[in-house]
């Protein structure tokens, strides 16, 4: 299930972090990677509300430590998802 979401086109989001180092890393701290996150979620299993996807993002900031890889966030984000 992550995997839909990781393997999406991540390029927008790559470009828009200020280091290129950075891109493989999560930040819970910018509005715009959450947003960023909850529309490509939601493009690819819109039966997921974006309250959902929110509360999931939350929980998963909390639980995934700092400097936290995209894909280990993503897969936290779509496990809470799902249960």
């Amino acid at each position: 299930m992550p995997q839909k979401i990781l393997s999406e086109d991540w390029s927008e989001y790559d470009n828009k972090k200020k280091k290129k180092e950075d891109a493989l890393f999560f930040s819970c701290e910018e509005p715009w990677e959450q947003n960023y996150l909850i529309q490509k979620i939601r493009n690819v299993y819109p039966q997921y509300s974006e309250a959902a996807i929110t509360a999931a993002i939350a929980a998963c900031c909390l639980e995934v430590r700092a400097p936290r890889p995209r894909k280990s966030f993503v897969e936290c984000v779509m496990r809470r998802l799902r249960s």
